[in-house]
């Protein structure tokens, strides 16, 4: 086990398996346009061939599905069904919604318990503002599909000064009636917002957020795992909601997070731009693929920062 002073390591695998999405959110590009696949994006064979080694490596036991938007790449429908046949503890997902129906019965046979659907409005005309992409209706339909399977959802909403303050209480009373939790992402500093006034501008922190819905709720902080992401909070007889506070309250001296582009590369921090590449050594056996795996790893654990600082790579580039 690689492990480093403040005893994080890794046990908690991103796969991105495109870099392409449907959307362009405004907090994810600055120009309107759709993210495109990776001219050499690894194939859903390789893929599995390397959270296999990651996990033999590492011992990663949980495993999350992001882009780009998984949902949009021929490669999910293998990939997944890959993924559910491992030995692993959690395999979940993260998806924007707007092919969930197109995918229900893949999901549905591929026996996955639980997923994150990016929402950030439940206005239709808001939605294509922030979005610039698909439509709201799609994604409501599919979240009801997915709780039809029984599904255990979060949804996350990035709150946005400019667009979207005014939802952050009626997202948690849609969340809280049908059993979801909603989880507010602080706006981070990456890719175009790195050094940009738009930042300071949209950004909503966590004091602000609990003030806004302190005027509708009655809540109390509750316990969350080691490595969470998210500060969580209880409302009485309602339910739960989290605020993944990446600025206000920085989760990254527990982080246990290790992500896998598209294209190959390995990251091991946000705020750390350091990538390395694995894709040449999938093809190898084991018995020599393992030794160089390790040796990634180590330098890949040391990129891990001690607080969040923001990065120029574009989050989508290497999935939430």
């Amino acid at each position: 086990m690689i492990v480093d002073r403040l005893g994080r390591r890794f046990s908690n695998l991103r796969v991105s398996l495109t870099a392409a999405c449907n959307y362009a959110c405004t907090y994810c590009v600055p120009d309107g346009k759709r993210l495109l696949k990776a001219k050499h994006e690894l194939s859903a064979a390789n893929m599995l061939k390397g959270v296999q080694l990651l996990q033999q490596a590492t011992g990663v036991d949980k495993l999350r599905i992001t882009g780009g938007e998984p949902l949009v790449t021929p490669k999910f429908d293998q990939f997944l069904h890959g993924v559910m046949a491992m030995n692993l503890s959690d395999v979940s997902l993260t998806t924007n919604g707007q092919l969930l129906l197109a995918k229900k019965d893949i999901i549905r046979e591929s026996g996955m318990k639980r997923m994150n659907i990016s929402l950030d409005t439940l206005n239709p005309l808001k939605f294509q503002q922030i979005a610039r992409g698909g439509d709201l209706d799609t994604v409501l339909k599919g979240i009801d599909a997915m709780l039809e399977l029984g599904l255990k959802l979060k949804i996350n909403m990035v709150p946005l000064r400019t667009s979207n303050l005014s939802e952050v209480v009626p997202m948690l009373k849609y969340c809280l009636e049908r059993g979801i939790e909603l989880r507010y992402i602080e706006l981070m500093r990456m890719g175009h917002l790195r050094n940009n006034n738009s930042y300071q501008s949209d950004f909503v922190s966590m004091e602000v957020l609990l003030d806004e819905i302190g005027q509708e709720f009655e809540f109390s902080r509750t316990e969350a795992p080691w490595d969470s992401t998210a500060a969580r909070f209880q409302i009485p007889g309602q339910g739960t909601f989290g605020i993944i506070a990446n600025e206000s309250e920085p989760f990254c001296r527990t982080c246990t997070r290790l992500r896998l582009s598209s294209s190959g590369h390995l990251y091991g921090c946000l705020s750390n731009a350091s990538r390395h590449y694995i894709g040449d050594i999938l093809d190898m056996p084991n018995h020599l693929a393992l030794p160089k795996l390790q040796g990634i790893l180590v330098t890949a654990l040391g990129d891990k920062n001690l607080s969040f600082q923001g990065e120029a790579t574009v989050m989508k580039f290497i999935g939430g």
